[in-house]
């Protein structure tokens, strides 16, 4: 436990670096103003017939002479002394809670942008190892966690600084009674230590409670349709509900917990106060002026020492974040692609050639992809077929970087993946997902988001190309109408196109088509063919498909199956030789009469 605090505390210190001195400094004078505005009362109270202790004289002399070069001389005039102290000092407090806070939200911002930039940076295998809820989690939860632990830790220190303060003022002016105080103050401590140690116990266990309940709140939100449809509602809620109890006994445990040890706190408080004030006098010898002025620190340390214990619970259920956070951004870093410029371009003279040669790729232990071959003519069409779980979306992967090959080489005219900038080798390729990623903005948000720059007439032209404008255009608002969450108040095919057209924005060299119409009707899929024909003779297009019908017009197919290519030709000629791509299209009922009808309609 003692490890996560220096932890934090370094963390703090790395961050604040010119602040934290500064802000060690302005709490101090804090302190020392509120001191100062008490131990005033000392004088004062001479002034009105209560007497000082004779081993203080040098400190009445010393405020004596403070007092009278200011010209306060009657209790009248030391109290506008004391007031207009307490006012600066009211002042500096409230600045200093303003830029603490500050300080802390942005301390906050840092690490949930630094933890978001990790896990867009880190390599693909890391992010499909982790469930979304636990990076969600991460970047919205334990980050406001590790916020309130920045702001309690800053808090806190104050709190220390000043509590010093008065301690040092107090014994200055009555050792005795501040140290029976003292021993009073740990005697309460040790009671408490267990209590802490519940409370750190409790912050412990939420991280992976709020873990799961929000990756089971995205999965069944996402799932909303099937759950519904298949009567499977109660179960759903029955699982929230298991995960809502386990987060209410947790945090109501937590939040339990200060009150308590505050209600303690105050019984030993009120039985050590008011054991001082009658035995001080008579066990200590101290002066009653000085007893008076020690309470009255006391009495103004009392609510902070309060407060500091229930930060402390605060703190120690704030405070695993910290190593949360830590371990899985380092996670994160240390499984990092590698970075580059990302605004450079890869130059790509037309027309050029996709080369792939011996490629070999593994994910974990399997070997998803063998010996792997395949040129790509650029302008070109080449489709890549065979069944689920023969390579292809492993393929599509390899081609965007996002899974690394084990041997051989993909190449792009004169550009080698393994050596050219990674953003700008995605930036020349056009990827169109099975699933088309769209979000709840209007068109031109959505073709938008990886090109913010594009003027109208390129998104017009995009459009265009892809066969999406005339449907654009006859929706009410056009390019401006919002298309619901992932594109709902779309058609497929009308998603698909649009995701044709985001890809078209960024000019590339090559379009990546990963099963785009695996979900399409008939009618859908002629309109993303017909677009994909007129585009064909000016980039190239590798179609990976589980459909027949999109590779049928292909210049050339191949036919994977357990991670190798098994068969390589035209449409024609791998069905004369009634061999793989024979069978897929018998598996398909995809005869030579729909074959030609599936030509036909994209012309």
């Amino acid at each position: 436990m003692i490890s996560i605090y220096l932890l934090l505390f370094r963390d703090l210190i790395k961050r604040l670096r010119w602040r934290f001195p500064l802000l060690i400094a302005w709490t101090a004078l804090v302190g020392l103003g509120e001191g100062i505005s008490v131990v005033l009362l000392l004088p004062l109270l001479n002034l009105v017939g209560v007497a000082n202790a004779n081993g203080q004289g040098i400190i009445i002399r010393l405020l004596n002479k403070g007092l009278a070069i200011a010209g306060a001389t009657t209790p009248l005039r030391i109290l506008v002394v004391i007031a207009a102290i307490a006012t600066v000092q009211t002042g500096l407090a409230i600045a200093l809670i303003w830029w603490t806070a500050l300080l802390a939200r942005r301390y906050q911002s840092q690490r949930q942008l630094e933890m978001f930039r990790a896990f867009m940076r880190a390599k693909w295998s890391f992010i499909t190892e982790k469930k979304s809820g636990e990076l969600t989690s991460a970047i919205v939860t334990e980050s406001e966690r590790l916020g309130g632990a920045f702001t309690i830790c800053l808090s806190l220190l104050a709190s220390l600084v000043i509590t010093v303060v008065y301690f040092a003022l107090a014994l200055v002016i009555a050792w005795q009674v501040t140290l029976s105080l003292i021993g009073f103050a740990l005697a309460a401590g040790l009671v408490m230590v267990r209590l802490y140690e519940k409370t750190y116990a409790g912050g412990q266990n939420l991280a992976p409670l709020n873990a799961e309940f929000q990756s089971r709140l995205g999965e069944y939100f996402m799932g909303a349709k099937f759950i519904k449809a298949s009567a499977g509602i109660d179960r759903a809620t029955a699982r929230i509900e298991f995960l809502v109890h386990k987060l209410e006994k947790t945090t109501a445990i937590a939040n339990s917990l200060p009150g308590t040890v505050r209600s303690l706190l105050e019984f030993f408080a009120l039985v050590a106060l008011a054991g001082v004030l009658v035995l001080s006098s008579s066990w200590t010898g101290a002066a009653a002026a000085n007893i008076v002025v020690v309470l009255a620190l006391f009495g103004r340390l009392f609510p902070r020492i309060t407060t500091i214990q229930a930060q402390l619970h605060h703190l120690n259920w704030n405070v695993p974040a910290v190593g949360i956070i830590g371990e899985l951004q380092a996670a994160a870093e240390a499984e990092g692609e590698r970075q580059d410029d990302s605004s450079e371009r890869l130059r790509v003279d037309r027309p050029t050639v996709l080369t792939i040669h011996d490629l070999q790729v593994k994910l974990g232990e399997r070997v998803a992809l063998d010996g792997v071959n395949l040129t790509l003519p650029i302008p070109g069409l080449l489709a890549i077929v065979g069944r689920s779980g023969a390579g292809k979306s492993t393929l599509v992967h390899a081609l965007l970087g996002l899974a690394e090959p084990s041997e051989g080489t993909i190449r792009l005219g004169a550009h080698d993946l393994a050596a050219a900038p990674l953003s700008a080798w995605r930036r020349a390729i056009g990827y169109v997902p099975q699933e088309t990623i769209l979000f709840h903005a209007s068109i031109r948000e959505n073709l938008t988001l990886v090109h913010p720059s594009v003027s109208d007439a390129e998104i017009k032209i995009a459009a265009q190309r892809a066969h999406a404008y005339d449907f654009i255009q006859a929706l009410p608002r056009g390019f401006d109408t919002i298309i619901g969450d992932q594109g709902v108040k779309l058609s497929g095919g009308q998603r698909q196109r649009l995701a044709i057209a985001r890809a078209l924005l960024g000019n590339p060299v090559l379009l990546l088509l990963d099963e785009a119409m695996s979900a399409l009707d008939g009618q859908s899929e002629t309109e993303v063919l017909r677009a994909l024909e007129e585009l064909r003779g000016q980039m190239g297009i590798l179609l990976v498909a589980h459909r027949l019908a999109a590779a049928r017009t292909a210049d050339v197919i191949c036919v994977f199956d357990t991670g190798r290519v098994v068969e390589t030709g035209s449409w024609n000629e791998l069905m004369s030789r009634k061999k793989r791509l024979y069978a897929l299209a018998e598996a398909q009922s995809f005869t030579e009469d729909r074959a030609t009808v599936a030509l036909e309609s994209t012309r």
